[in-house]
């Protein structure tokens, strides 16, 4: 049975991979997301259509761990980057064929073998920058 900071990198190369069979079984049926902006989802279909939106918009993501905190064996607190090329539409915006590589953090709590729950914080205004849709660059 993995503990979460395995889990948390199992997640991250099967979403590089774009495996979203092996996403699905990471996660416990129970499971809650919490998304950037603070809003929470029950359920693997949210953190797999996350996954989803992701990789279809930079068909090249990739994840590359920073640093990896792991307090307990049911608590993972990932800091990464994530960086691609806009190929893909993003919630509505066209690709825009720009390079993005953003900070971001997610923590995994574990529960039988499975994330029970993930919180991913990243800065939207940093992705929305580098994409090129407020004027800075």
């Amino acid at each position: 049975m993995m503990n979460a900071a395995e889990l948390h990198r199992a997640l991250f190369e099967a979403i590089t991979s774009k495996d979203f069979d092996k996403i699905r079984e990471l996660y416990h049926p129970d499971c809650i997301y919490m998304v950037g902006d603070g809003t929470e989802r029950n359920g693997v279909e949210a953190p797999l259509n996350s996954a989803e939106m992701f990789t279809n918009a930079f068909p090249d993501l990739t994840i590359d761990i920073r640093r990896q905190y792991t307090p307990s064996e049911t608590l993972s607190i990932t800091e990464y980057i994530f960086s691609g090329t806009h190929k893909g539409e993003l919630e509505g915006t066209p690709a825009t064929g720009k390079k993005i590589a953003v900070v971001a953090c997610s923590v995994v709590e574990a529960r039988d073998g499975r994330i029970i729950r993930e919180n991913d914080y990243y800065d939207n205004m940093a992705v929305i920058s580098q994409l090129g849709l407020s004027g800075g660059q």
